[in-house]
């Protein structure tokens, strides 16, 4: 019975990390259909649908990872520093994507004059939101990122930062979510 579970659990490990995978692929792909689409726009929304893609999915893979941190469960600290900086830089280049596209949603004729024209109590409660609440992730990956590089393998001792580390990547991944969502329902409703 011993020697059944390893395989067991290798084999879990297995479909769960080609689901992902699939799933990231497929997502990524999606997103890459933007550099096609017919506007002067392709390049900015392809990249920040990529971006922001990427984000959501390290985001949630570390969302995972943050709930053992808070339990108190022993992690791989070194990927954890891996995957972290990569969701900071990720964060990073989703919001610079989303503000070098933003320029777009603002232009004369853009999203902005025909939501406000036809949706106007959604620009002026779920945009405005928008603007800022996707601004959070990426402040907040840098200080887990900074806390995990600064404290380096030392941080095992330290109970209260590893359970802090895990509470800030679940608020990240709240707000990145929160964001990506309110994206989605503005390109749905008006094609950036």
């Amino acid at each position: 019975m011993t020697t059944e579970q390893p395989i067991h659990s290798n084999l879990a490990k297995i479909l769960v990390r080609s689901q992902a995978y699939l799933a990231l692929l497929i997502l990524l792909l999606l997103a890459g259909l933007d550099f096609f689409f017919p506007t002067n726009y392709r390049l900015q929304a392809g990249l920040h649908g990529m971006s922001a893609i990427a984000s959501v999915v390290a985001g949630t893979y570390l969302t995972h990872r943050a709930y053992a941190l808070i339990r108190g469960v022993h992690i791989n600290f070194k990927s954890l520093r891996y995957w972290v900086l990569a969701s900071t830089i990720l964060n990073l280049l989703g919001a610079v994507s989303g503000n070098w596209i933003y320029m777009r949603y603002r232009g004369e004729g853009g999203p902005k004059d025909w939501i406000l024209a036809n949706a106007p109590a959604f620009h002026n409660y779920m945009m405005e939101f928008k603007e800022f609440v996707t601004l959070f992730p990426f402040p907040l990956m840098a200080a887990v990122t900074f806390i995990l590089y600064y404290y380096g393998d030392a941080i095992h001792t330290r109970r209260d930062l590893t359970q802090f580390v895990g509470i800030i990547i679940l608020v990240s991944w709240m707000f990145l979510l929160l964001g990506f969502v309110t994206g989605l329902v503005l390109a749905k409703l008006r094609f950036v």
